[in-house]
């Protein structure tokens, strides 16, 4: 028997699957959902925990070596070649505050977590070492505040750091991006008469801008530093 109109349209109605629900109603056009927070922070922690992070930090010293090495006997006895590190993520890491703390912002990681014990980039350490044993004069280049010198000093040398030429930090209150901070402040020592023939940095505003004959970048995709 022919089925009314009325009751097809019914059983249409009831059946059909219903759409989910991808933006706010009355809104103009689709949203598109960020990535959940937690899925980051799991992806994040397998890459360090895998061994992939610190394999990836091996790589970029380890080439960082090479050419050091190959630029020193290269250079004139009356070169004054020098090298120029940055801290985060570089030379001391804060790994361990970061994981704690999801991941947090930085400015609520120092109030959480304590400045002074962060341990050494092993990879890094070792660059430094052989850079200081060629006679490469080694200064460490920060975007982080002056208030924090005598903290970051100690910890610089508790974690094996040692006789460098300068530590140079951001003046407080200045809030030039790194991008432009840091190159203004490799030309100073190159206007000292020094030849910076190595910076290395996680940040791609590490490495930035002028004043460097190689640069070498370390994997940090943790957080991002303009």
């Amino acid at each position: 028997m022919k089925k009314p109109l009325a009751l097809i349209l019914f059983v249409f109605a009831v059946t059909r699957p219903i759409p989910a629900q991808t933006e706010p109603l009355g809104s103009g056009g689709r949203v598109q959902e960020p990535e959940n927070h937690a899925i980051v922070v799991a992806r994040l922690m397998r890459y360090h925990d895998s061994g992939e992070y610190e394999w990836g930090i091996r790589e970029v010293a380890n080439a960082a070596r090479d050419y050091l090495g190959a630029r020193v006997k290269s250079a004139s006895p009356q070169d004054r070649l020098a090298a120029v590190f940055d801290i985060d993520e570089t030379s001391l890491s804060n790994w361990q505050a970061m994981a704690d703390c999801g991941f947090c912002a930085y400015s609520v990681e120092t109030k959480l977590y304590s400045l002074a014990h962060d341990p050494a980039i092993t990879p890094v350490l070792e660059l430094y070492n052989d850079a200081r044993s060629k006679g490469v004069a080694v200064f460490f280049l920060t975007g982080c505040p002056n208030a924090q010198r005598e903290v970051t000093t100690e910890n610089l040398r508790e974690a094996g750091y040692k006789d460098w030429v300068e530590l140079i930090m951001r003046p407080d209150g200045d809030q030039s991006p790194a991008r432009l901070f840091k190159p203004q402040e490799r030309q100073k020592i190159e206007d000292k008469g020094y030849h910076i023939i190595l910076n290395i940095g996680d940040q791609a505003s590490d490495l930035a801008g002028c004043c460097a004959e190689r640069t070498f970048k370390l994997p940090n995709p943790f957080y991002l530093v303009q």
